[in-house]
């Protein structure tokens, strides 16, 4: 059965509840602990290798070393920003996941398994990786052009009259364009997955079309939805956090009815090996970042057990705590699939729910025709 839409406002306003399901929240929470692993691993290793004291930032940091960090050591410095690269990738394949469950839906496909979500993200990983690096590789070469015009104006007394010029046409134009480029180079990390994921072809060129399509054409509406996106997004990943909160409540005082004060104890242990003081974590489990509303743990983060059971609860708490984050970034990722597939109708008149499904009930993709 194909999704009814209306293309319109009324399809963006229920993406808190299409997004509030296992498997979208779970692929994007799968997405998520494999950026923080890999950023967390690039990170520490490139502080290693700046003659950073790592024991002090494991204290400060722990699992989540999301800082700026000032690192002098170019090599380290490589590393530090190839982790942060791979963290932005994960994320992307992440809204890719749940874009493709929800295009998929929207083309009659209720029944895509979270293994078939993943499966596609990590085949469509060049896709996204040749989208986002032509986009970069553009803006670098804009950035050599001017560095070769600095050198033309270096000459002295000519110099000077070729950048006054030229600084109009083409500079001032190109510069103008250049930075419209990085700006939708930054709303490619959630448009551009939405995109891929509602193309059935494996084409970068074709996506980067369409994703600066959808922008220039419709700026207002695709502002709108994703504005509305990212609030709803705070608001539902707060009511979730804090539903999460009582659930973790209730079963630590129902299970100390019998067993006293050894789970209390284990969730305090859990909670000193992870940086809940951070701000990361304030600003996820507050209603809005700034205002002092939220769900509070520091009464449960004293403890000074380091026994392997504690390490292993602070791995589940963490679990769940990344399930917050993804259930936002699920949000988004709907959004955004919704938002295109309005888009794509009002300014092309054509309707992907009309499309067949790519999935087949084995989960495998059909061939492409030729």
């Amino acid at each position: 059965m194909k999704e009814s839409l209306h293309y319109n406002i009324r399809d963006i306003l229920a993406i808190p509840h299409c997004a509030l399901s296992a498997k979208r929240i779970l692929s994007m929470t799968f997405f998520l602990c494999i950026g923080v692993m890999l950023y967390s691993m690039f990170t520490y290793l490139a502080l290693a290798i700046d003659g950073e004291p790592l024991k002090t930032y494991w204290a400060v940091y722990g699992l989540l070393p999301f800082a700026f960090f000032k690192i002098s050591n170019f090599f380290a410095g490589l590393i530090y920003a190839i982790g942060i690269f791979l963290f932005l990738l994960s994320m992307m394949l992440g809204f890719f996941a749940v874009s493709a469950i929800e295009i998929e839906q929207i083309r009659g496909n209720r029944f895509f398994k979270i293994s078939q979500a993943i499966k596609f993200s990590f085949q469509r990983l060049g896709q996204l990786f040749i989208s986002e690096l032509t986009i970069i590789l553009f803006v670098l070469f804009i950035v050599v052009l001017y560095a070769i015009l600095g050198l033309i104006t270096s000459i002295p007394f000519i110099g000077e009259w070729i950048y006054a010029l030229t600084f109009i046409i083409p500079g001032f134009v190109i510069a103008l364009f250049t930075v419209f480029i990085i700006l939708v180079l930054i709303i490619s990390l959630i448009l551009l997955p939405a995109v891929a994921a509602a193309e059935k072809k494996k084409e970068s060129f074709n996506t980067i079309i369409m994703t600066f399509s959808t922008i220039v054409r419709q700026p207002s509406r695709w502002v709108a939805y994703t504005a509305y996106s990212l609030i709803v997004a705070k608001l539902g990943s707060y009511v979730y956090a804090y539903f999460c909160y009582r659930a973790i409540q209730f079963s630590t005082w129902s299970v100390s009815l019998t067993a006293g004060d050894k789970p209390e104890n284990l969730i305090k242990a859990g909670l000193s090996h992870l940086p809940i003081k951070s701000d990361l974590v304030k600003n996820t489990l507050s209603v809005f970042p700034g205002i002092d509303l939220g769900v509070s743990l520091n009464k449960w983060a004293y403890s000074s057990s380091n026994d392997a059971a504690g390490y292993l609860m602070a791995g589940m708490l963490f679990l769940v705590f990344v399930s917050i984050i993804g259930y936002a970034f699920s949000i988004i990722a709907t959004g955004q699939a919704r938002a295109y597939t309005i888009i794509r109708y009002l300014k092309d008149d054509y309707k992907i729910s009309n499309e067949s499904p790519l999935f087949e009930d084995n989960g495998d993709i059909p061939p492409e025709k030729e």
